[in-house]
């Protein structure tokens, strides 16, 4: 099955991988799909209005694009839904969420800023209007890798150490669906460089302990291969380079700055498919300053096959 035809992509990685421009992508190319597409992060400086030339997503859904809606949740916006959606009546939850008493033992729950973000992913994946799901696709944008590990884990914490009642019953079910390989997939984000791959390596069977076994590798901002090993032009650059006085030195500079990245690059892609058990995938390096909606788009098309 395509990513597409999943109802929740969980997207991870260590931070600095690029996880919130392939989890935009991701969604971008659900949303062109036809899918109503709703991209998910939680208390993020949020880059996603950026991408799609639009204001900075908030606590409250916005509009994206066609299909396309984001959000980004903070752990009291989720609990103030949760407990608007369980008393029905703002005056009531004000009464029982917003006191000093229940404040403070809200406080002292571990893990349940986690359990609250990731139960409302849970919550938009059950979502129905008129009998009909609100969304296709939910696109979530987790926190870096070890964050992400710690709230995945956080339903099997609770239905390991609370009483049966209401929480243990929706744990169970968002339990259920992170292991439904029919409904959810993750999708592993890393660089192929040394300490990247490593933790993604890690994370890969973390996440397979916890039930959860990823669908892809994307391995990101892989540079252009324009100077194969073998080719000639790599002797003319190395001329060049050592030539200082000529005008095309520091252009020559910069090739061989390529080629080495390429190779670099091409060494860790190896290791990767000699360690990982998850299927690669690549993205290119896009050589910008800053990335919009083009190269959002841009990168979802080159998902096509995966997406």
């Amino acid at each position: 099955m395509s990513l597409a035809d999943k109802r929740l992509i969980l997207v991870v990685g260590k931070g600095g991988v690029g996880r919130s421009t392939v989890a935009a992508a991701i969604a971008a190319r659900t949303a062109r799909a036809g899918k109503r597409t709703l991209l998910y992060e939680t208390s993020a400086n949020d880059r996603f209005g950026n991408y799609f030339d639009r204001p900075p997503c908030g606590t409250e859904i916005s509009q994206l694009g066609h299909n396309l809606f984001g959000v980004n949740a903070t752990p009291q916006s989720a609990l103030a839904e949760y407990g608007m959606m369980i008393l029905r009546w703002k005056s009531v939850y004000e009464m029982v969420f917003e006191n000093r008493v229940t404040k403070a033992f809200l406080r002292a729950i571990p893990g349940l800023d986690d359990y609250a973000l990731l139960g409302k992913a849970w919550f938009h994946t059950t979502e129905d209007k008129r009998g009909k799901p609100v969304w296709d696709t939910i696109v979530f944008d987790m926190p870096a890798s070890g964050h992400a590990s710690s709230m995945l884990r956080v339903p099997a914490v609770i239905l390991e150490t609370v009483p049966e009642g209401p929480l243990t019953r929706d744990a169970r079910e968002i339990q259920a669906l992170l292991s439904d390989r029919a409904r959810t997939a993750a999708v592993l984000v890393t660089l192929a460089e040394e300490m990247p791959t490593n933790e993604a390596i890690e994370l890969e069977q973390k996440l397979t302990a916890l039930g959860i076994v990823p669908q892809q590798l994307i391995v990101n901002q892989v540079y252009p291969d324009h100077f194969p090993h073998h080719a000639p032009v790599n002797k003319v650059l190395d001329a060049i380079v050592g030539e200082t006085a000529s005008p095309l030195a520091e252009l020559a500079a910069h090739g061989t700055l390529a080629r080495d990245r390429r190779a670099l690059n091409a060494r860790y892609l190896d290791e990767l498919r000699a360690r990982a058990k998850t299927p690669l995938f690549e993205l290119p390096l896009l050589f910008t300053q800053k990335l919009g909606s083009t190269h959002i788009h841009e990168l979802g098309d080159r998902l096509h096959g995966l997406v």
